[in-house]
């Protein structure tokens, strides 16, 4: 059996180890978290501990690794890292999300508990779909975006790589966001955002 290794240790790494049973693979025995924060687990109960540093992590043949990092630009830093000295990673889709036709979805991804990808979505690498998000279809998204929990990415919008939605974002059809554009959480966004900005509100304005 293969052993599972979680890319991270705080928040997101935690809710995805006490998930782990309910993703529709789970062929692997998770051994342990690796995080660059070796005392970010201290005050809390698990029975996983930090193995190492993800500066000095070097995977084995038989390790699997899963994405635990919500900032865009930090996992796919660390993803490119760690994909250069042989590690592989897997896609987590947990039993609850629900996957419709002509859905793509890239390495390292992880789909949370009741996620709903509706149809024709092509989804890039180590994106994060968390709790109770919707995507709609013909749906574009890069590597790396994050997309928090119960935001609504609608019809024929496209995120370019490295995007964060803030919890119950809203991106109205066929909207494009550019690279690295951070949305704040509750915006509405009715119009294209630029790489590498800000926005925030109803309607989403650059701040």
């Amino acid at each position: 059996m293969e052993k599972l290794i979680i890319v991270g240790a705080g928040g997101l790494a935690r809710m995805i180890y006490s998930w782990l049973t309910g993703f529709t693979d789970c062929s692997w025995e998770p051994i342990g978290f690796i995080s660059d924060s070796l005392n970010i687990l201290d005050g809390y109960n698990y029975d996983l501990p930090i193995i190492s540093s993800i500066q000095d992590y070097y995977p084995e043949v038989d390790h699997v690794l899963v994405m635990a990092i919500a900032d865009p630009k930090s996992k796919l830093a660390i993803a490119e890292k760690l994909e250069k000295r042989g590690a592989k990673f897997i896609t987590l889709i947990h039993s609850t999300a629900i996957i419709g036709k002509n859905v793509e979805i890239g390495k390292g991804s992880v789909i949370c508990p009741r996620a709903i990808l509706t149809c024709d979505i092509q989804m890039g690498s180590f994106v994060m779909i968390n709790l109770c998000a919707t995507i709609g279809h013909d749906v574009n998204i890069g590597n790396g975006c994050t997309i928090n929990s119960h935001s609504d990415v609608t019809g024929c919008a496209k995120l370019g790589t490295g995007v964060f939605l803030g919890s119950h974002a809203v991106i109205t059809p066929n909207i494009k966001v550019k690279g690295f554009a951070k949305i704040g959480a509750g915006s509405v966004v009715i119009k294209q955002v630029r790489a590498d900005t800000t926005v925030f509100g109803v309607p989403a304005k650059q701040v």
